[in-house]
Formats: C-alpha cells, sequence, structure tokens
C-alpha cells in the first residue's frame, strides 16, 4: 500500500475511533481517571504517580531498610541481606509477573465502564497469586543455599543469609497477594490506598526491626535473623489489609466469593498478558544474577559498597516505577475509551515528566550521597566505594526514565512482547557482556560493573522507542 494511502487509512481510523470514544463518554460508561474534565493530562499523571511513587519507594524501603539497620553490625551482614534481597527481588519480579495481565486487564475493564469484570479480572489473579506463592515458599525455602551459592555469596556471608532468607521466603503468599491485590488498585486508578497500605507495612517492619535487631524491650538480638522475621511478619499483615480493601471499598472493584471460582477465560487472557512478561522476567533474572555474580567476584567490600549504592540509587529508580504505573494505568483505560490519541499523549507526557523528576533526583543523590551513606555503615572504604559507584550511576537516571517509562504504557496496553525483547537485547546480551569486559579485561573493576549497566539501558531505550512508534500497541484485543 502507497504510503499517502497508508496514511490516510490511519488518519481515518484514528478519527473513527476519536468519536467512538467521545460517544462513549457520554453514554455515562467513563469509571476512568479521565472523567474529571477539570483535571489536566499533566495532572492526571501526577495525581496517579505520586501516590505510585511512594508505595513503590516504601516497598523497596522494606528492604532497604533491612539492609541499611544491619550495617551497625559490619559489612558481612549487608552482604548477607544484599544477596539475599537480590533473590528475592528476581523470585518476586519473576513471578510476581501476572500482576502485569492484571493491570491491562482490569484497567482495560475499568476503562469500558464495568465493575463486575474488573472484579472478576481481580479474582482471578489472586488466584493465580496464592497458587504462585505458595509454590514459591516451598521451593525457595528448600533450595536457599544453592541460590545463594550460586550467585557467588561470600562464604562468610553464607551463615547468616541463609535463615534469613528463608524466613522472608515463608511470606511469599502473602506478598504476592500483595503485589497483585495493589496492581488492581493502580489499575482501576486508585494509586493511594496502595500506599498508605505499604506505609504501615514498613511502619510495623521498622518497629519490629529495632526490636528484633538490636534485642530491645526484652526481644533477643536476632541481627540479621531478626529483620527476616520483621518483613514477614509485615507482609502477611498487609496482606489482610489488600484483601479487606479489594471487599469493602465503594470506589474499588468489590471482589466477592463468586469472583474466585477458576473462569478458565479470564485465567487464559491473564496469561496470555504474563507470559511474555514472566519470559522477560527470567531473562532479567537469569542476566542479574550473572551481573550480581561479577560483583561478588571482586569481593564483600565491594558487594557491600554496590549493595548500598544501589539501595540509596533506587530512590530514583522508584521514581520511574511510579511514572511506569502511572502510564500503563493511563492507557489502559484510554484503550478502554477506545481513545488511541490519549494514550498516545500519555505515552509522551508521561515520558517528558520521568526524565524530568529522575535528572533532579539524581542530582539530590550527588549532592546529598556521601552523608547519607556515612549515616548507615562505619566502615569508610565502604562509604567512599559505594558513593564514587553513586556518582557514576547518576548518569543512568535519564535512561532509565524513558526505558520504564515507555515499558509501563506498552504493558498496560497488553503489548508485552516489545518489553521482553528489550530484556533480553538489554539484560542476557548488553549487559553481560559489556560488564564483564569492562569489569575483568579492562580491569575496571567494581566501576566497569556500573559502566555496562549505562550501556544497557541505552540500547533498551531505542528499542523500547521503536516499538512505541510502531504502534502495535494499539491494536491489542484483551
Amino acid at each position: 500500500m502507497p504510503k499517502n494511502t497508508l496514511r490516510a487509512t490511519c488518519a481515518d481510523a484514528g478519527d473513527a475511533m476519536a468519536v467512538e470514544a467521545k460517544a462513549f463518554r457520554s453514554a455515562g460508561n467513563d469509571l476512568s481517571v479521565f472523567a474529571n474534565p477539570s483535571r489536566s493530562l499533566t495532572s492526571t499523571i501526577l495525581h496517579l504517580t505520586g501516590p505510585a511513587v511512594a508505595e513503590n519507594l516504601l516497598q523497596t524501603l522494606l528492604l532497604m531498610v533491612d539492609t541499611f539497620m544491619v550495617a551497625y553490625y559490619g559489612s558481612v551482614p549487608i552482604a548477607a541481606a544484599a544477596a539475599a534481597g537480590m533473590i528475592l527481588w528476581r523470585l518476586q519480579m519473576t513471578l510476581g509477573c501476572i500482576e502485569r495481565g492484571t493491570t491491562a486487564l482490569v484497567a482495560r475493564r475499568w476503562g469500558e465502564g464495568s465493575r463486575e469484570s474488573a472484579a472478576h479480572a481481580v479474582g482471578q489473579s489472586l488466584l493465580l497469586a496464592v497458587m504462585i506463592g505458595a509454590s514459591l515458599t516451598i521451593a525457595g525455602i528448600a533450595y536457599t543455599p544453592e541460590l545463594l551459592r550460586g550467585i557467588r555469596t561470600p562464604d562468610d556471608a553464607l551463615a547468616p543469609g541463609i535463615p534469613y532468607m528463608r524466613v522472608v521466603l515463608a511470606a511469599s503468599i502473602a506478598r504476592m497477594i500483595f503485589f497483585v491485590g495493589a496492581a488492581s488498585m493502580r489499575a482501576a486508578g486508585d494509586t493511594r490506598t496502595p500506599m498508605w497500605i505499604a506505609l504501615g507495612m514498613n511502619g510495623v517492619n521498622i518497629f519490629l526491626n529495632y526490636l528484633l535487631i538490636y534485642g530491645k524491650w526484652g526481644f533477643p538480638e536476632l541481627k540479621l535473623f531478626g529483620s527476616g522475621l520483621s518483613t514477614c511478619t509485615a507482609l502477611c499483615l498487609a496482606a489482610i489489609a489488600v484483601l479487606v480493601y479489594l471487599a469493602v471499598a465503594k470506589n474499588g472493584p468489590q471482589i466477592r466469593l463468586r469472583h474466585f471460582v477458576p473462569t478458565r477465560s479470564t485465567i487464559a487472557s491473564i496469561w496470555r498478558i504474563s507470559i511474555p512478561s514472566f519470559v522477560e522476567e527470567l531473562m532479567i533474572s537469569v542476566g542479574f544474577l550473572v551481573f550480581f555474580s561479577f560483583v561478588a567476584r571482586l569481593g564483600t567490600v565491594a558487594l557491600a559498597s554496590h549493595a548500598l549504592a544501589t539501595r540509596l540509587e533506587s530512590l530514583s529508580f522508584m521514581a520511574g516505577v511510579g511514572f511506569s504505573i502511572a502510564t500503563a494505568t493511563l492507557v489502559g483505560q484510554a484503550l478502554g475509551l477506545r481513545d488511541i490519541a490519549l494514550a498516545r499523549r500519555v505515552f509522551r507526557k508521561s515520558t517528558a515528566l520521568a526524565v524530568l523528576t529522575m535528572s533532579i533526583v539524581a542530582v539530590a543523590l550527588v549532592v546529598f550521597g556521601r552523608p547519607l551513606l556515612g549515616l548507615f555503615c562505619r566502615e569508610e572504604d565502604v562509604v567512599e566505594l559505594a558513593y564514587a559507584l553513586l556518582l557514576v550511576a547518576a548518569i543512568e537516571q535519564p535512561l532509565l526514565a524513558i526505558a520504564m517509562t515507555l515499558s509501563g504504557g506498552l504493558r498496560g496496553a497488553g503489548e508485552t512482547v516489545s518489553p521482553m525483547l528489550a530484556s533480553f537485547l538489554g539484560n542476557l546480551v548488553v549487559r553481560i557482556a559489556a560488564t564483564y569486559l569492562l569489569a575483568f579485561p579492562l580491569g575496571l573493576g567494581i566501576y566497569g560493573v556500573v559502566l555496562g549497566t549505562i550501556v544497557d539501558w541505552l540500547v533498551r531505550c531505542i528499542f523500547l522507542y521503536i516499538g512505541f512508534r510502531r504502534e502495535k500497541w494499539a491494536s491489542v484485543e484483551l
């Protein structure tokens, strides 16, 4: 087909979709966050992003606080918490990928104005979450030593790392329920409730950490294992809060027992959207574990320094996650409203805001990073190396913003193949090759590891932008 004809056809289709979207809204079917005509697109994005950033920051703090509070005891528990935390994070992200299908399906149904269909999607997702969480608990606890040795965790960090990781894995069902339930709320446009639940979860975790790590108020001094018990308890309470809210909230899906009866078509839809994300997260996990093994090979000081720098850098990373979540919700709901032009605007506006925000955070990390690191570790060589790594990592923040926002929007549309391919190219090809070459043959050590990640994110940005411009995401049927 000639290019001019193709453009005319696309324009006609876009006009038809715009007319349909206007008619759909005027029919009173708009449950979406776009229903408020007085709020600009920028305000709508920030309205969702702010609480989403806070919630994900609080989720990250759950493991970050464990790392920083045990730093009082030196580099060995820091390394143990970092090694276990890396595995726990990747297991959660890989097996929790059903939240991608949940987000796309719930956002689309919510945009279509069907509360009952959205509630059914939530119930089926929670059912899958329980099954996955139970499998993770059983298999994870059984193979904890092998997993830690597999990433070359230093021998002195194995002894405290194994019981810590096992007790956190015991709460896998609760973690999956919280993960999927929070995604359901966000997909319906409610990013504030998950934030408040995450805040309460962190408050419980910090309070119990104080009692159980340091042995206060008559409790035993359990050190790293005490932080694991605190995390386990906090996750269970958060899961209960999520289930109660999803059942009773008037502005939510209002799930009932009937929504948990297995339905093949809904489960199949969730899996169809989630399988590319599962493959993506599996590739990320393999890439990260190989990447982490490179860091572990450089010794306990390098591992502890990288852990502290990464934990602090994650403050900026969480801003990207927040914009990714907001973009996924808004793109999904815009497509539910049959408004492709609005979805395009969401992509562009969210990406620009994410780049600006993460660049500001990067500057703040450079300015305040050294004193913040000094608050949590008393070993001067670890702190100095961690700050040097943080300075290098600040360069990649705008790239992270672009990649994360575009990925979120594509997943929200149900197009999970492009993010999967970007992860394959970035994680399993570029990152492993670049970090190994820079760290070992070229002798840059831990600095080469950080520089390799910058190359990885640059390649992903280019690939995801091409995926956005091709617009296959606009025609995905859910």
